[in-house]
């Protein structure tokens, strides 16, 4: 239970840290830019992939330590897949050990960011 509440905390902080640093232009690739923010500890670049509030709901619950425990006991990506409705995507997440995780983006200016809700 307490690992799914951390992988949920990690799906939300990846909707808040798509703003400004999503290279990709692609919904699954700015969940992967959050995934590689977060095994790095890079807590500016989770904030750039995120919309703004996303991110400090995410730290107002958990630390970047707790994140990156439990991304390293999902043992990583797997597999994703993406949905795309114009302006919205949900991206899901299987994790190695069978977990799964769902991102919700929304399209901002062009680049699509991690957020809470659609």
């Amino acid at each position: 239970m307490k690992r799914s509440l951390l992988l949920l905390g990690l799906v939300c902080l990846l909707g808040l840290t798509l703003i400004g640093c999503n290279r990709s232009g692609n919904p699954r690739n700015a969940v992967q830019q959050l995934h590689e923010a977060v095994e790095k500890g890079d807590r500016n670049a989770i904030a750039d992939l995120m919309v703004p509030n996303a991110f400090e709901v995410l730290f107002k619950f958990y630390t970047l330590d707790q994140l990156q425990e439990s991304y390293n006991e999902s043992g990583g990506i797997a597999s994703m897949q993406e949905t795309i409705d114009n302006d919205t995507a949900v991206v899901v997440v299987t994790y190695r050990n069978g977990d799964e995780s769902s991102y919700d983006l929304v399209r901002v200016d062009g680049k699509w960011l991690i957020t809470l809700e659609k």
